[in-house]
């Protein structure tokens, strides 16, 4: 079960082989020959995804109700607030200091473990990643065992930053 779109040059869509079968794809099938429906249906093989293709639409309204440059801004406000707030805490290293970059923070906590911190933050009711994020190799080149990621979206709010923060401590606390 998923949702998606599938976008590209009409000229291409049409030259492309279709990588699913079933449902309207298919225009007419013979024993000798199969054609294949007119664009869009020929990449939509079997029953829809009806609830997702429509929850799809209201997620993309509401984006543009709110505005993508609006949601930008606010959204890069809370990685400045978090990315100075962990700064703040001894020990934290954040991994990854670009100037411009996704709100997402990947840090680690001293010599903790990121699982072993990850999980612990996660029972105290912050979601957060760990492990390598499709990284592996740049991480083994510096020697990095993985990392605690955090996101912020248009979603979240400071004071749930304030609660990672205070979380980060109390996983510092207990190893020391």
């Amino acid at each position: 079960m998923g949702v998606g779109i599938l976008y590209g040059k009409e000229k291409w869509l049409n030259e492309m082989f279709p990588y699913q079968f079933g449902g309207e794809m298919v225009d007419q099938v013979s024993f000798e020959k199969t054609s294949f429906n007119v664009l869009p249906f020929k990449f939509e093989a079997g029953t829809p995804n009806v609830e997702a293709v429509l929850g799809l639409d209201a997620a993309l309204t509401y984006v543009k109700e709110i505005g993508v440059e609006k949601i930008a801004k606010y959204e890069n406000e809370l990685l400045e607030y978090a990315t100075t707030e962990l700064l703040k805490i001894e020990g934290v290293r954040i991994i990854g200091t670009a100037k411009e970059k996704a709100s997402v923070l990947s840090f680690l906590i001293g010599d903790i473990h990121p699982f072993d911190a990850g999980v612990i933050i996660d029972r105290m009711g912050i979601a957060v990643r760990t492990g390598h994020h499709c990284a592996q190799p740049i991480l083994d080149h510096f020697n990095i065992p993985g990392t605690i990621r955090a996101s912020f979206s248009m979603y979240n709010t400071k004071e749930e930053i304030d609660q990672l923060v205070k979380a980060i401590i109390q996983v510092k606390n207990m190893f020391e």
